[in-house]
């Protein structure tokens, strides 16, 4: 005979307290976000672009396994894997994986690995915590452990809204976070030629022409405009479809 599971007297209640609870946090987590988003409108940031992100089916995986067959031979790393969605695709032996989380096969955050680190690397990958401060760190700390003619690329560079860069970041939307004002960066930055692809909310890519390139700081004037500085300015980016991009992937 199958024995039926009865619930104890006190487990429907608690399953029942615990619902209520996730759902007012939902229900305030909306209501922070709408009310951020109603202030911002309220200040004329109210601008959207549409990225059309859905125009190309080509991603972050795509544009990677392009350069990691540029050296079948190289050395990569990753810089926050989550699921290994990436980290599983890349076809190269020597893989190293950060996040303090999941995935990977370092657990510990990019300033602690980059801390320790004596490897050198020939592809470099960074999607870990999209805060301006730690984007500049993890670039600047990528270019010391790239190998001369390496390739570091980035992703979440191109946000369509105020929300999507807004920090501290919120649940109710995708989060690009504000690695866009290192991009800016990386155009007065020497020793590196740099393009935007305009796929999977941008894929910023690096190819390092000379060792020992420093990741030019502009933390004084960027450390406080958002997004209207962004929406004013992201023409002077060096954007290219994926079209574009292609042949200086393959054979730059």
């Amino acid at each position: 005979m199958t024995r039926m599971s009865i619930p104890s007297s006190t487990s429907l209640p608690s399953r029942v307290i615990g619902f209520v609870h996730r759902a007012y946090q939902k229900l305030r987590r909306e209501a922070a976000y709408h009310r951020t988003a109603a202030d911002y409108a309220r200040q004329g940031q109210g601008w959207k672009i549409d990225w059309n992100w859905k125009a190309t089916h080509y991603n972050r995986i795509a544009l990677l396994n392009v350069l990691a067959a540029r050296n079948p031979t190289g050395a990569y790393l990753e810089i926050g894997c989550f699921k290994n969605d990436l980290f599983d695709s890349i076809p190269l032996a020597v893989k190293v994986g950060v996040d303090p989380v999941q995935g990977g096969t370092v657990r510990a955050t990019s300033d602690a690995f980059f801390a320790t680190n004596t490897q050198k690397f020939d592809l470099i990958f960074i999607d870990g915590l999209h805060t301006y401060d730690q984007v500049h760190r993890d670039v600047a700390n990528a270019l010391k452990a790239i190998r001369p003619g390496g390739w570091i690329a980035m992703h979440d560079m191109l946000p369509s809204n105020v929300m999507e860069q807004h920090e501290p970041y919120s649940e109710i939307t995708a989060w690009v976070g504000q690695g866009w004002k290192v991009a800016f960066e990386l155009l007065q930055t020497e020793g590196v030629d740099f393009k935007i692809v305009k796929i999977d909310h941008g894929v910023g890519v690096i190819r390092v022409l000379e060792p020992g390139s420093e990741l030019a700081d502009l933390s004084g004037p960027l450390g406080g405009p958002q997004f209207p500085y962004f929406y004013a300015n992201y023409n002077r980016l060096p954007l290219a479809t994926w079209d574009e991009a292609l042949p200086w992937l393959r054979t730059a």
